[in-house]
């Protein structure tokens, strides 16, 4: 992996972060307990698997990128 791919995606990775924080957090301020909650709820928990895993992806290809 290039210098320039790791620090953009350490950079797109950031923002990202500081997004979905935002959007999680707007979502879940003012909801009661109704269904949209639980549907709220359960797609914040979808979003935050769906970056975990593709931040995991990212890791893995920078420590391959290391053994040529």
């Amino acid at each position: 992996m290039n210098k320039w791919q790791k620090i953009s995606g350490c950079v797109i990775f950031g923002l990202g972060t500081v997004i979905e924080l935002l959007l999680w957090a707007f979502a879940i301020t003012d909801w009661e307990d109704t269904p949209w909650y639980s549907c709220i709820s359960s797609l914040s928990c979808a979003m935050w698997i769906n970056y975990l895993v593709a931040l995991g992806l990212f890791v893995y290809l920078w420590k391959k990128g290391g053994k040529r």
